[in-house]
């Protein structure tokens, strides 16, 4: 078994939702979720790995909307931000979670400071993020940048998978099949049911259904392999 579950995926692709349903199990995240404007149930976010990753990607001239192009960089202050904030972690019930989209891109900074640690991936249709960032009130992406990010992040997914397989979710499925892939999850991780009240609720979620034929031709390669990724049970190699 290990310590820590890393929730990794593209922004608006069900991270949150994954999170707190696996929290509502039993997954300790060493937060208070709060409200936030994208997300009535909260982002399931630490502010402070939050705040952290952030400073990393402009560190290295970059941001989440606009990743670095080369290998991260990082200096003693955020290294020692970092080791403090893994040692708020420590006392917490194993296995406990981190989840940012940003991890995807900021993973080297932590990967040799975490303890024993897995991954669990979730992906959504590239046409469904682009809409749901450009539906944005603060800060609306246009598609064109949304597909280039969703493209980037998601390959930094499979790219991860190449060095250690772990479960990957879909966030289209049918709310019956979402659910019972994240049972399983629990199950697998050996989590108690913290909660009866089912975190996941479609009607927060006001996107329609795409297929393959609504997925631009330069993301349907990616788009496929994660799809046939999800299909495949993975939840031995926690």
């Amino acid at each position: 078994m290990v310590d820590a579950i890393i929730i990794l995926g593209m922004h608006r692709s069900g991270t949150s939702c994954l999170t707190g349903c696996l929290s509502n199990y039993g997954l300790e995240l060493g937060i208070e979720p709060a409200y936030s404007i994208y997300n009535k149930k909260g982002n399931q976010e630490n502010k402070e790995v939050f705040r952290l990753n952030e400073a990393v990607l402009k560190f290295n001239g970059g941001s989440w909307y606009e990743p670095p192009r080369k290998t991260l960089e990082f200096d003693d202050e955020l290294e020692a931000r970092r080791d403090e904030l893994l040692t708020g972690y420590q006392s917490l019930p194993k296995p406990w979670g981190i989840k940012d989209p940003r991890m995807l891109l900021t993973y080297p900074f932590w990967e040799n400071q975490l303890p024993a640690h897995s991954f669990i991936g979730t992906f959504r249709h590239p046409k469904a993020v682009a809409r749901s960032l450009a539906a944005r009130k603060h800060m609306r992406i246009p598609s064109k940048q949304a597909y280039k990010l969703w493209n980037i992040y998601n390959l930094k997914l499979l790219e991860r998978l190449q060095t250690q397989s772990f479960p990957v979710i879909n966030f289209d499925l049918p709310p019956e099949e979402y659910t019972e892939n994240i049972h399983g999850l629990a199950e697998e991780l050996a989590l108690p049911l913290k909660s009866k009240e089912s975190f996941f609720d479609r009607k927060l979620i006001n996107q329609k259904q795409y297929g393959l034929k609504h997925c631009p031709a330069e993301l349907r390669s990616t788009y496929q392999k994660l799809l046939a990724l999800s299909q495949t049970k993975r939840w031995v190699c926690l």
